[in-house]
């Protein structure tokens, strides 16, 4: 419906949204995915926006919901300290929660998977809508959180940091995305968390060594009908 979900907040997601037309004052909740700053770099800024446009320009906020993973408040406390801008009591119309398994929110719900990723606090996140399931990997290796969040979604946006035959690491690979979302009956993959070092590389084509779905290259400003 009108609901408008954030999901991770890198470099340059503020700018995107303005692309979109989406003010800081539409999102209705913001989701996070783990802690490192490629996911959360912008997650600070965003909430001293809401801040200044309420206590400076007397905006009334609508309400917003940050979800994260174990330590969600502390994250966002302790970055407040480093800025010099301790004004999270001061937000206005503003939650922080940390997902513990499945939560029923408006129109939909949502449910947090604990996922391997380092040494971190990772989830991924499984939502669930009119019947249809959109599931994000966050950053993970294959490990038995992302095999059971995958199961049976209609889309699974992945982790594609890592081609095939390259030295493994802490992401997935793209044999590993076609073989978990095979075996997990997914719908359709789209790929994300794209490194340079495999732009020369046909990542669709190696995660379809493993699976027979449609698999996609997920584009900034991409829409996806579910």
């Amino acid at each position: 419906g009108d609901i408008k979900i954030l999901i991770d907040t890198g470099c340059g997601v503020q700018l995107r949204l303005i692309d979109l037309g989406v003010e800081i004052d539409d999102l209705d909740y913001i989701f996070i995915t783990h802690f490192h700053p490629d996911h959360t770099v912008e997650l600070y800024s965003m909430l001293v926006r809401r801040f200044l446009l309420s206590k400076f320009y007397k905006k009334e906020m609508s309400p917003l919901i940050v979800y994260g993973p174990k330590g969600m408040e502390k994250f966002i406390r302790d970055i407040a300290k480093i800025h010099q801008l301790e004004v999270v009591d001061s937000m206005p119309n503003m939650m922080i929660k940390e997902l513990k398994g499945k939560e029923e929110l408006d129109c939909f719900s949502v449910e947090s998977f604990k996922v391997e990723h380092m040494n971190g606090d990772s989830v991924a996140f499984r939502f669930e809508i009119d019947g249809k399931v959109i599931v994000f990997s966050g950053d993970s290796i294959k490990c038995n959180g992302i095999e059971n969040a995958i199961k049976e979604a209609d889309i699974f946006i992945a982790d594609c940091s890592i081609s095939k035959g390259a030295d493994p690491g802490p992401h997935l690979n793209t044999i590993e995305i076609g073989e978990i979302s095979q075996n997990a009956n997914v719908k359709k993959v789209i790929l994300s968390h794209l490194l340079p070092r495999n732009y020369d590389k046909d990542l669709v084509a190696e995660v379809k060594e493993e699976y027979d779905g449609e698999v996609v290259m997920g584009e900034d400003l991409m829409e996806i009908e579910v």
